[in-house]
């Protein structure tokens, strides 16, 4: 996939392109939706499909103090787009520029101007410009007047609800991750940088990563059973999310306890596939109480990958 940063790297470059416009953090089913209808409208004219994303998101710069965490980073967002058949991105940093534009100047100076797009896929929600006065409709009107057509993707439903990043968000929040599975299309999955811990597991006879997920939403404090990629290996993982209360709490802590994988893995980057929830994070009178419910979490975890099927990650 192409990627450009800015206007001016991808001026007359993708010229006539269909462009699929939007923030698309986690690449939900909705999303795979919109890239799916972009893809298809491409081919038809033989052009190229490009994502219109942006680096950041849009409430960091206009409401910094009540960002939400993001699902995935975008060069994950940008990887699954690929895998969708996106052939380039343009990922704009949404700052105060680009947040003060009008709904027209948007529409000239990035999709007329710079793109020249032969057309533009947005889900039906889609808002756009300053205020967020824009949306789909008014988009149909200006690609009208401007020459290029627009294509509106209807909303996805789950359960009788819209699917949605906030939803995803809220059920990640709750602990939920097979409902936030069903939204994704996938399991939720962050991506972390293994680092030094206490060894408290090697000492519990369960060795676990300690794993620096940066700014990529975790689910809620508890115990997961989940699977795990590493170096082209993938297999099952027991996963706890939380501040270790037996050992008198602390900051919040990712701990992975990989199966056949050992050795110093320090630096190195394991991605963890969230599959269910085992159980709350809780303290434990002793160390022997924690390490025979361990054992169980080993097991459960076990079987929920062994029961999983074929595990999806992109690496």
């Amino acid at each position: 996939m192409r990627k450009y940063e800015d206007l001016e790297s991808i001026r007359e470059k993708e010229v006539g392109c269909v462009a699929a416009v939007g923030n698309f953090d986690g690449v939900h089913t909705g999303h795979q939706a919109i890239f799916r209808e972009t893809v298809s409208r491409a081919e038809d004219i033989a052009a190229d499909g490009l994502i219109l994303t942006f680096s950041r998101h849009p409430a960091a710069t206009i409401m910094p103090d009540n960002k939400p965490r993001v699902i995935m980073t975008v060069s994950d967002r940008l990887r699954i787009a690929s895998d969708l058949g996106m052939n380039a991105a343009l990922v704009l940093p949404f700052d105060r520029q680009i947040a003060s534009m009008t709904p027209e100047q948007f529409v000239d100076e990035v999709l007329v101007d710079t793109l020249s797009v032969s057309a533009v896929v947005a889900g039906q929600g889609w808002r756009f410009g300053k205020d967020r006065a824009g949306d789909v409709d008014l988009l149909s009107t200006l690609g009208q007047e401007r020459g290029f057509s627009v294509y509106s993707v209807p909303s996805v439903f789950v359960e009788g609800l819209v699917v949605s990043s906030t939803r995803i968000r809220d059920t990640l929040s709750d602990g939920d991750v097979e409902s936030a599975k069903d939204l994704l299309g996938r399991p939720h999955f962050v991506r972390g940088t293994v680092i030094e811990g206490q060894g408290r597991g090697q000492g519990l006879g369960y060795p676990t990563v300690n794993l620096d997920c940066g700014d990529v939403i975790l689910p809620a404090n508890g115990v997961y059973g989940a699977a795990f990629s590493f170096e082209g290996r993938s297999g099952p993982a027991a996963v706890n999310v939380g501040t270790r209360p037996t050992f008198g709490g602390g900051p919040l802590t990712v701990e992975a306890h990989l199966f056949e994988i050992d050795g110093k893995l320090y630096g190195s980057e394991i991605t963890l596939l969230f599959l269910t929830r085992l159980r709350d994070e809780m303290k434990f009178a002793d160390e022997h109480s924690l390490r025979a419910q361990i054992s169980e979490d080993v097991k459960s975890a076990v079987k929920v990958f062994s029961q999983a099927g074929e595990i999806w990650v992109t690496e």
